[in-house]
């Protein structure tokens, strides 16, 4: 619960005038996890906001982050832990809130600030931005570049165009002949997917009870494992909103029907321990031009 107290001690750094214009910001019923309210130069000084949106039922360590956008805009970012399921399913600050510019559209993150030093997860995660070598990684008043952290680095460089932010759509249709609307904004959301390494793209959206609706997209990694499902995303968008506290009533995964790999069962048994709602799959396929 974002309380007022809570707010007043994570925004102390900052002049009265600002703090005011960011706590209006979070209560705005429409607030999504963007900051306008702070220029670039005081990103730093978010962290603990940042850090307030973590969910860490398991771990109890609360890391927070902040995605400086090309735009200039700011992007919140804070891990997620989920009971029930393996620990893999975890969601770490830095891919939160690169995922965050992402889904807001953003092509390219010039800087990110983590309140903890990244873990080797998050380094390999990183790789899959297309200005990798350029991306300025600030913690502790210290500052790195991938090449820093991650040495001698699996995988070769994403080329502009191709990476996790500035990638291609692709183009997709449901199987199915008629869908409701969860079922086509899910398909939307998987035509923005990055799959590079498993040509699988997916979609996930999540309609809470008063009738708003988030989406996520896979976002994967060439090491698999810090790849970050469609679930994922979209209730990382969520507990990054105004709306994070309210209940979620449906669900609708798409997958692509010759995928050989499948997002449902981890999608379920996520949904199963935050939620009441069952989770409706969808197929789809590559339309043809």
């Amino acid at each position: 619960m974002l309380t007022n107290q809570k707010l007043e001690a994570a925004l102390a750094e900052l002049e009265e005038s600002r703090k005011a214009h960011i706590i209006s910001e979070l209560k705005d019923p429409d607030f999504s996890g963007q900051i306008s309210a702070v220029g670039v130069e005081q990103a730093v000084k978010l962290l603990k906001l940042a850090t307030c949106f973590s969910v860490a039922p398991i771990s109890g360590f609360c890391v927070g982050a902040i995605a400086v956008g090309k735009s200039g805009k700011l992007y919140l970012g804070a891990n997620m832990e989920f009971q029930g399921v393996p620990l893999s399913a975890s969601l770490h600050a830095e891919q939160s809130a690169i995922l965050n510019a992402w889904m807001h559209e953003e092509r390219e993150v010039v800087a990110l600030h983590v309140s903890e030093t990244p873990c080797g997860h998050c380094r390999q995660f990183m790789r899959e931005l297309s200005n990798s070598s350029a991306l300025k990684i600030h913690c502790k008043g210290q500052t790195f570049q991938i090449e820093d952290l991650l040495p001698v680095a699996f995988g070769e460089n994403r080329k502009k165009g191709h990476g996790l932010l500035d990638c291609k759509a692709t183009k997709l249709e449901s199987v199915q002949t008629k869908l409701n609307s969860l079922s086509q904004l899910a398909i939307n959301a998987a035509q923005l997917s990055y799959a590079p390494y498993s040509h699988a793209p997916e979609g996930f959206v999540a309609q809470c009870l008063d009738g708003h609706s988030f989406s996520g997209r896979v976002a994967e990694s060439i090491a698999f494992n810090p790849s970050v499902s469609a679930v994922v995303v979209a209730l990382n968008q969520r507990n990054l909103s105004s709306r994070r506290s309210v209940a979620i009533t449906a669900c609708t995964q798409t997958k692509l029907a010759t995928a050989l790999n499948s997002p449902l069962a981890q999608a379920r048994a996520i949904i199963k321990h935050i939620s009441e709602a069952s989770v409706y799959e969808v197929e789809m396929e590559v339309r043809s031009s």
